[in-house]
């Protein structure tokens, strides 16, 4: 074998990282083109609508709370009213959007994900470095790492930044591990407090797991000394939370609040009770084999044909090279290494087999693959970049093995993974066994010759297959175009004519209900009022509000059965005399409300958008004189409980001794609808509106008024409750009585009263404290860290 000349990939670091910036741009401009120019928005109007619906609506509604009012806190924009603090930086790249004006924010997301993929891939190509992988394996690990399916795929629900931080966990690992540099090592804790705490459970089991396989990877006389590495990490990572405080201590909020983890409706019961060695179906293990190969390989989005869903099934795709070179990595492992390596490709394959073990690393709280699928694919990536480090360096390859891993990758192929034929993209398809028979030959000759000749054409055809693969999901046609976003449709529709037409006339609190969505998305859109700016009473979120929830169940608006219901609220739009109780004073249709309607008038109509005025709204705060107790309102039926509602508040039985000045109503007094509903209806409004709240100052979190009473009643707030609430009346602080399960009541006295509301986000001040300390403690470890000379983690104590 001839001796060439020195390599390219052996000049110093700064040459590797610019070529690798450069590559790496390369493929972001071609990929993302579309996006960069402006020509078309990284929004998408198919299966991944939540881009639009959820994240784009939830930006739109902080962006401009934040540049109202400075901080996010209490909203009515979401749901009847709801703390959005935690949500401020779900996605910290989105803190430069927020800077931008409400209407270029949109054009903007596809640049956040090129930044975030090219940042990803840069700490991650650090990260490879740091192991002392070569220039060549290291480049091409974190091209295929800034290009696999979890970021690709995943950056249009979001996931992508899951993506940056984990590279960064990694570096800020390895950093402390073999240099004993411990400043890094919080950022990614923290950036996890502020962003999705409870993401920290599934990073802590990866990080655990891949700490103890470095350590055994150095260390083969066993564990004893990697207890010292784990209180190393443990204090960081603290430090990391505690500087999180102020926006983790809301996350814990909503999180324990959520009806997905916890209630009557949450997945965990049906989920933790499966068998816990149950096989997967035919239908998952062949989806899971197929998108090792591309995302695509099933199809893509709404023509997906795999098991779940394109964003929520198996997503391993990571490169078509990985797949050759972990096998072959053990051609060139020893025994202990062989175990070592193995050890840990089973932990993490095995819940591909056994679901109840990928269940489990979700905590019950979902049936997906999501986060699991990213880490399987980095456990391949780094197999994978071992796998080719060495051969870079060895220039020797197990033929025999190559020839029949990739005849088991093409032959595996020709299974019937699916009983449907038509499930398989067959180009596809063909062009990964190309691409695997292309690879294979590269990795031959690379091993032949020492040249780079080899690693130049293996990175050329990288980049066509990243380019390509990626491509096909985020050129798909179903993204929104510029033309079509500027057009009056979608939330630029002739909803905003009618809500310029009710500003104009309106100056009180009120609510607006919408019985279709404006978002361009298939989906109907709920979360309308986060970008139109009105308050609603509608809501789609993972973490809707409890009390809301709950209020909502007690009326039989939504069924405990269905946790969807718990995500996808429609609100009042179906209940016409809720409405009119808590404060919906308009509705917007394309269609005629209701038959026989008497609750409605029509005001207006522009374009194809009519708008209806409710008969008999009511303010923000009446008040009762009579109570039902809540055992006695939840036997009633559906229209009995509307009836109900209109002459009682329901209160909780454990509540009756705080209402006693009030009447009782009871169950003999519930009336059903007849001829002369609507003069029933009309008395009993007549009457609620004779004692109203008068607004003297608002703003979501800070409500002033007053209200003059002849008598002893409660006044009922269409505000739901949360512990964060503080009432005062005539300036000393009131106990809140829990009205229907859900709403926030005060028993007031006959006279006159001030009565003022506040909204200050639980545990806020004590959060910040503990911040203070915890930049505090940050900056001793990073003193301390510059003080003391580093040396590398003993791993041999």
């Amino acid at each position: 074998m001839a001796e060439e000349g020195p390599s390219f990939f052996d000049k110093p670091d700064k040459t590797s990282y610019l070529l690798f910036v450069f590559i790496l741009g390369f493929i972001g401009v071609l990929v993302f083109l579309d996006f960069i120019d402006f020509h078309r928005l990284y929004l998408f109007k198919d299966m991944a609508s939540d881009g639009i619906n959820g994240a784009y609506s939830n930006l739109i509604g902080n962006s401009e709370y934040l540049k109202k009012y400075g901080h996010l806190s209490w909203s009515f924009n979401i749901g009847m009213g709801q703390d959005i603090t935690h949500t401020v930086l779900e996605n910290p790249f989105n803190i430069f959007l927020y800077l931008l004006p409400a209407d270029k924010i949109a054009y903007f997301i596809g640049w956040r994900e090129v930044i975030k993929i090219w940042a990803s891939g840069l700490i991650f190509f650090a990260y490879l470095r740091i192991l002392e992988k070569g220039s060549f394996a290291s480049l091409a690990g974190a091209l295929m790492f800034s290009f696999c399916a979890y970021i690709i795929v995943g950056g249009q629900w979001s996931f992508s930044f899951d993506g940056f931080n984990t590279a960064l966990f990694l570096l800020g690992f390895e950093l402390l591990y073999q240099k004993n540099i411990p400043w890094l090592f919080p950022l990614p804790v923290f950036l996890l407090g502020i962003s999705n705490p409870f993401n920290l459970v599934l990073i802590t089991i990866f990080i655990l797991i891949y700490a103890i396989f470095r350590y055994l990877q150095d260390n083969d006389k066993g564990i004893k000394g990697v207890g010292v590495l784990y209180m190393k990490m443990a204090g960081l990572g603290i430090i990391g939370l505690i500087i999180s405080s102020p926006i983790l201590a809301d996350h814990i909020k909503a999180m324990l609040e959520s009806a997905r983890g916890s209630g009557p409706n949450s997945y965990f019961k049906t989920l933790s009770s499966a068998p816990v060695f149950a096989l997967s179906d035919h239908q998952q293990l062949g989806t899971a084999i197929a998108r090792f190969f591309c995302s695509d390989m099933l199809w893509t989005a709404d023509f997906y044909k795999g098991w779940g869903n394109y964003l929520e099934g198996p997503m391993f795709y990571c490169g078509i090279p990985c797949l050759l070179l972990t096998p072959l990595l053990f051609g060139y492992l020893k025994r202990r290494e062989k175990i070592l390596f193995g050890g840990l490709l089973f932990i993490w394959i095995l819940p591909v087999f056994f679901p109840y073990f990928r269940r489990a690393f979700w905590l019950f709280s979902g049936d997906y693959y999501r986060t699991y699928s990213f880490y399987v694919s980095l456990i391949f990536l780094f197999f994978s970049v071992t796998c080719l480090d060495r051969l870079d360096k060895q220039k020797k390859l197990n033929i025999i093995l190559l020839a029949l891993v990739a005849a088991v990758l093409i032959l595996i192929q020709f299974l019937p993974l699916f009983d449907d034929k038509m499930g398989i993209n067959e180009t596809i398809a063909i062009a990964s066994k190309i691409y695997i028979l292309a690879y294979a030959a590269i990795f031959l000759w690379m091993s032949r010759r020492k040249t780079d000749l080899p690693k130049f054409v293996f990175i050329a055809l990288l980049v066509s297959e990243l380019t390509w693969f990626s491509s096909i999901p985020v050129k798909r046609s179903t993204s929104i175009s510029a033309t079509e976003w500027e057009s009056t449709t979608g939330f630029k529709d002739h909803s905003n004519e009618v809500l310029n037409f009710i500003k104009n006339r309106e100056n009180s609190f009120y609510r607006i209900d919408k019985s279709f969505g404006s978002s361009p998305a298939e989906n109907k859109s709920l979360n309308d009022a986060e970008v139109q700016k009105y308050y609603s009473t509608m809501s789609y979120s993972s973490f809707n509000q409890k009390y809301y929830l709950k209020y909502l169940w007690t009326n039989d608006v939504i069924d405990t059965i269905y946790e969807s219901e718990t995500r996808w609220c429609h609100g009042l739009i179906e209940r016409p005399i809720l409405q009119c109780l808590n404060s919906v004073k308009y509705i917007m249709t394309k269609k005629p409300l209701y038959p026989n309607d008497s609750l409605h008038d029509s005001v207006a109509k522009f374009g194809d958008v009519a708008l209806y005025s409710v008969k008999f709204p009511m303010p923000l705060g009446f008040c009762y004189d009579k109570f039902i107790k809540y055992s006695e309102f939840k036997k009633l039926t559906i229209t009995q409980k509307d009836y109900t509602s209109c002459r009682a508040c329901v209160v909780n039985d454990a509540d009756v001794a705080l209402v006693k000045n009030l009447k009782s109503f009871q169950l003999k007094d519930t009336l059903l609808p007849d001829a002369s509903a609507i003069d029933k209806l009309k008395g009993f409004f007549t009457a609620l509106k004779q004692d109203t709240f008068s607004i003297t100052s608002f703003n979501p979190a800070h409500i002033k008024g007053a209200i003059q009473l002849k008598s002893s009643k409660l006044m009922y707030l269409s505000i739901p409750y949360d512990i964060g609430w503080h009432l005062k009346v005539d300036g000393k602080e009131q106990k809140i009585i829990l009205v229907a399960q859900g709403m926030i009541g005060v028993l007031l006295d006959a006279g006159t009263h001030e009565v003022e509301l506040d909204y200050d986000p639980p545990f806020r001040r004590a959060g910040n404290l503990l911040s203070l300390f915890g930049i505090c403690l940050y900056g001793g470890v990073v003193f301390l860290g510059y003080k003391t000379k580093p040396k590398a983690f003993d791993k041999k104590q």
